[in-house]
């Protein structure tokens, strides 16, 4: 299977012109040499707080990966970073991961998320090879959360992903591990109003092309990030 970073570099030209020269640069750079902290959170499903309604309804459905074209569409008019965010969940849906969920609103994408099971993790697993860890039965994983540009600063995400953590409650699962960027703070924040507390960190390095991911407990600089993210505001 192709993987996002070889589509990155297979097509540089053509990503330098959309998503900018510093961008495609620092993709590019990242697939050479490259290390980067992830926390890894989780939820446990038998504790887990209201759904949280955006301001426009939206409802998850699960969605075929070879026939959704939401980011393809969006992909026609994003740039930088956004950009290489909708190549890389593109990459998911050409490898076949599951199981992805959609919420649309009047037609139109609003937020995307995939929400994997233990029967579905091969895929994901061959997708990106020693990235995340087996899933046990009774866990799920969410990743790849995306919200699509004319429903930000509506509250897709809480509310999208706070479906999908009742879903794998009602489905019998008792806790969902999901993973965010150490530096970014809004998203932690939006994981932990949904039910999701630091679980543990995920330290990912990248020497010439080959990648190793270890998971480690939260040290000091991980437990500060996340009090600060998730402070009463």
């Amino acid at each position: 299977m192709a993987k996002p970073g070889g589509r990155i570099l297979l097509h540089a030209p053509v990503h330098l012109r959309r998503a900018g020269y510093g961008t495609t640069i620092g993709v590019l750079t990242e697939q050479v040499w490259w290390t980067k902290t992830f926390l890894g959170l989780r939820a446990d499903l038998n504790e887990l707080p209201r759904v949280r309604r955006a301001r426009v309804p939206l409802t998850m459905e699960p969605t075929s990966t070879s026939l959704f074209r939401g980011f393809d569409h969006e992909l026609a008019h994003a740039r930088g970073f956004d950009y290489v965010e909708l190549l890389l969940r593109r990459g998911l849906c050409d490898d076949g991961v599951q199981e992805l969920y959609v919420a649309h609103h009047d037609g139109s994408p609003a937020y995307a998320q995939w929400l994997t099971r233990p029967d579905d993790q091969d895929r994901l697993h061959e997708h990106a090879p020693g990235r995340y860890d087996p899933l046990e039965p009774n866990e799920v994983l969410l990743e790849g959360a995306f919200t699509f540009s004319a429903f930000r600063r509506m509250g897709a995400m809480g509310h999208g992903m706070s479906q999908l953590l009742h879903f794998a409650a009602n489905e019998g699962f008792t806790s969902a591990i999901t993973y965010v960027a150490i530096d970014n703070a809004p998203s932690l924040r939006g994981c932990a109003n949904v039910g999701f507390d630091l679980d543990h960190r995920r330290v990912s390095v990248r020497r010439f092309g080959r990648r190793r991911s270890y998971p480690k407990p939260p040290d000091e600089h991980a437990l500060q990030v996340w009090a600060v993210a998730t402070a009463k505001r």
